[in-house]
């Protein structure tokens, strides 16, 4: 639960450094100092130990629990690639300012990319899905589709302990496609 809560934190703070960029530099940099160390004090409560960096629309942060586990949160400015996803990108596709993270805890790793495309929602979904299920070979293939145009593919590898999942939505200039795989630990 704690960790949840951490989430929503970070991401109300990423999007507070993200409107911060109209203020001056060294106003903005104060701004972030401070919501780094609110969600520091916040989190040390419990004796947890934490590390945060909120700048340039980003909140990177590092804790250490009481048993010496350590987690990673890195949400809008995560260096995340195909292999980190498990399929390729849409071909010309961009990632925007921000829409990019990874978390990585003892339990696993979840990366997060928000990709823009300037065409049409059916042909991203086709191209996503044809790579889902040339996958899929022994894994849970699952798709959704809504009245919109949106599609949710899905592919969880439940011998691994990883899944898949890539949302195809329309946007007013092309289509919006957000994708998350996530990894569990080695036991």
């Amino acid at each position: 639960m704690r960790a949840i809560v951490m989430i929503i934190g970070i991401g109300a703070l990423a999007a507070l450094a993200a409107c911060g960029k109209s203020r001056e530099a060294a106003s903005e940099k104060a701004a972030e100092t401070v919501a780094a160390k609110a969600i520091e004090s916040a989190i040390e409560k419990d004796g947890t130990k934490a590390r945060v960096d909120v700048s340039e629309g980003s909140v990177r942060m590092t804790t250490t629990d009481a048993s010496g586990k350590t987690s990673q949160f890195e949400m809008g400015a995560a260096k995340v690639t195909e292999s980190d996803v498990g399929v390729p990108f849409y071909p010309g596709a961009k990632i925007p300012d921000g829409q990019s993270s990874r978390i990585a805890t003892p339990d696993g790793t979840t990366v997060s990319v928000g990709l823009r495309s300037s065409d049409a929602t059916a042909k991203v979904a086709d191209f996503y899905r044809e790579r889902l299920k040339a996958l899929a070979q022994g894994k849970q293939f699952t798709e959704m589709s809504g009245a919109d145009g949106a599609v949710m593919l899905a592919l969880a590898d439940e011998k691994a302990s990883s899944a898949i999942q890539v949302m195809v939505n329309r946007a007013d200039d092309g289509t919006d496609i957000q994708i998350v795989a996530h990894r569990s630990a080695p036991k």
